[in-house]
């Protein structure tokens, strides 16, 4: 007998063709923001079972480490022709608007994060030596802005509820009771704009490495 058209072919399982994809696992769990991922929320979000993501990801370990290396590679780096300083600059802004908006980036001790974080710091580094650091300079001024920016992603998470990112959230309300009113207004205003009170601390960083390279503020070494 002749096949038919509609017939299934020998070795190919009937029905309609898998709508899963690795890439698009992936996707889903980017769009859902790192700290919601679970394999059953991305399962929902793709109408799928959560033991179908199993042919495409070894774990939820491997699914978070892919999302994280995603993101991380979709950031634009810093063009070095900007000079050291605008260099460093930029890639803190970037940075600190990544760890905001996904902010399930910010613990670092996970392992697909400090895997793509790791790529990117090297490059950072060689961009840096390119401009006329040390190598030693280079991990230096790298690591302090890093450090800083999240530090600073990580207080500016915890200023706000989560269940309502309009309010302060009451660990904040309760430490600013503690201070004195002169203090205490001071660090409400830090509370208030937490980027600003960021990227001045960012200018005091900077300004140490300009004196530390023996450079002006605004110049490359």
């Amino acid at each position: 007998m002749v096949p038919s058209e509609t017939s299934p072919r020998p070795g190919r399982r009937p029905g309609p063709k898998p709508r899963l994809s690795r890439e698009k696992i992936i996707g889903a769990a980017v769009e859902l923001g790192i700290e919601q991922v679970s394999v059953q929320a991305v399962a929902t979000a793709l109408n799928a079972a959560p033991a179908s993501l199993y042919r495409y990801v070894d774990s939820l370990d491997d699914l978070i480490g892919a999302a994280l290396e995603t993101v991380f590679r979709a950031a634009p780096l810093p063009s070095p022709v900007l000079g050291w300083r605008r260099y460093l600059e930029t890639e803190a802004a970037t940075r600190f608007e990544l760890l905001i908006r996904y902010a399930g980036l910010v613990p670092e001790h996970h392992t697909g994060l400090v895997g793509a974080a790791t790529l990117r710091f090297e490059r950072l580094v060689r961009d840096l030596t390119g401009l006329g650091f040390t190598l030693d300079e280079a991990v230096l001024a790298v690591d302090a802005v890093v450090d800083l920016i999240h530090d600073g992603a990580t207080q500016t998470l915890r200023l706000r509820d989560p269940a309502d990112p309009e309010r302060r959230s009451t660990a904040i309300t309760d430490s600013l009771a503690l201070y004195t009113p002169e203090v205490r207004g001071a660090v409400e205003r830090i509370a208030s704009a937490p980027r600003e009170h960021l990227w001045r601390k960012l200018d005091v960083v900077l300004d140490g490495l300009a004196v530390r390279l023996g450079t002006g503020a605004d110049a490359g070494p």
